[in-house]
């Protein structure tokens, strides 16, 4: 069996999105002849723990911890918070009352700590992996990326020792949500978009999320193999549950939403329902991390007593709202080229074969997606009137016990998407 070195920040107790890409890679390579080894971090900075991902990783797989230098424990002293202190994973993104240190922070944290927060591991990843290359006869070098800096620990171990390796990226580079808001300076810009176009061109091959990220990565590496493998969503992650139609038609949301995901047309089509219609018999159920600017919107429009809201809740967890709703909310972040996002939400979605409500571009590669597998509808951030009419076909459909939509969703299972990265794993190494 071929030994490929998984690197990845992101890995369980950590929760959230981040890890599951690459965890789910890990729990399929062994049945196409691929023995995962995984590089990570033993002191990462996560803002969330699930302790139910760790039944996930094989119990004969190799993991590897180093420590790292997090200069959120920096931070963490200067805001006079504690150690133990959990870090929003949208601060970056955060806006409004926002304190001269916290603003102070953000600077530094933009444009000294070059590609991202996380190089501080770079030194530690790449010693480990050079010896984890030799002691474990390694025959492929795998990155995913974000954070950049295992991009960079990739490459510096495939030059050290001439391992091939393959470069995942789930978002982009520079134009990454959290950077198109922030004023960084042109000489960090500069250093980080060389520090990119090393990587792109370096790499054996790249392996990206989306259509629209494939163009944009291949204007930055035109010589390169760029190959798509979207997210997807693992069979096993969702319990057989028998249909028990709700009192209330039910929407869920889950996961974290910043100021660029608050879902304006679905509040006000929500608001012409409940408030033009009569429709009472709704709710929302919504878990996870969410900005001022939600609960603001959600307030003004007198619709608080509607939404059910908790915090974060473990995966397993959160699949169970997911599989008890009749309806699903889908944001993409309202930003600039947002064309390629492929939000892993989108695939635990089709996992369980409820409608999605989206919002996003319709000239995206999500909304092609929801209308190849017909498993929902996806509306423009400024179309209140076609979200109205969407989310009133979706409750109309609920009230009469019908299904709309096909759900044709099976290429997306992560063991189907594990099979076709070692193909390319297989052509790499040859």
């Amino acid at each position: 069996m071929k030994k490929v070195l998984i690197i990845t920040y992101y890995w369980p107790p950590a929760g959230g999105a981040g890890v599951q890409r690459a965890l789910k890679f890990v729990k399929y390579l062994p049945q196409f002849g691929w023995e995962p080894i995984v590089l990570t971090v033993e002191n990462p900075d996560s803002p969330t723990e699930d302790l139910s991902l760790l039944g996930d990783i094989p119990k004969e797989c190799k993991v590897y911890k180093t420590r790292s230098f997090e200069p959120f424990d920096i931070y963490k002293k200067f805001m006079g918070k504690k150690s133990d202190e959990k870090i929003p994973g949208d601060i970056l993104l955060q806006t409004g009352n926002v304190s001269l240190k916290d603003k102070l922070a953000k600077w530094v944290r933009v444009n000294l700590f070059i590609p991202d927060a996380k190089i501080g591991w770079k030194k530690y990843a790449v010693k480990k992996g050079v010896e984890i290359i030799e002691d474990e006869n390694i025959d492929l070098i795998f990155t995913t990326s974000p954070p950049q800096t295992t991009a960079l620990i990739g490459r510096k171990l495939s030059k050290l020792t001439g391992v091939k390796w393959v470069a995942d990226f789930r978002d982009p580079w520079m134009e990454i949500v959290y950077y198109q808001n922030l004023n960084r300076s042109r000489i960090t810009k500069t250093i980080d978009s060389s520090l990119e176009s090393k990587v792109m061109n370096d790499a054996n091959t790249i392996v990206t999320i989306s259509e629209d990220m494939s163009r944009l990565l291949k204007e930055k590496a035109k010589s390169q193999n760029i190959v798509v493998i979207p997210n997807g969503f693992d069979e096993t992650d969702f319990d057989p549950v028998e249909f028990t139609k709700n009192d209330k038609f039910t929407i869920a949301y889950t996961g974290s939403m910043s100021k660029d995901r608050v879902p304006y047309p679905f509040i006000n089509a929500l608001k012409k329902m409940i408030y033009g219609d009569g429709i009472r018999n709704i709710q929302m159920k919504f878990a996870g991390k969410f900005c001022p600017e939600f609960y603001e919107a959600i307030k003004n429009e007198n619709l608080t007593e509607f939404f059910i809201i908790q915090d974060f809740v473990p995966h397993k967890e959160s699949t169970k709202i997911l599989q008890s709703a009749n309806a699903l909310l889908l944001v993409i972040d309202n930003v600039p080229n947002n064309k390629g996002f492929l939000t892993g939400k989108l695939f635990e979605y089709m996992g369980c074969r409820k409608p999605i409500f989206a919002i996003g571009p319709v000239d995206g590669d999500a909304n092609r997606i929801i209308k190849e597998t017909d498993c929902g509808t996806m509306i423009d951030y400024a179309d209140n009137e076609g979200a109205y009419k969407s989310l009133r076909m979706m409750y109309n459909s609920w009230e009469n016990d019908s299904i709309d939509y096909k759900f044709n969703v099976e290429g997306f299972s992560r063991e189907h998407l594990t099979k076709k990265l070692t193909e390319i794993f297989e052509e790499i190494t040859e």
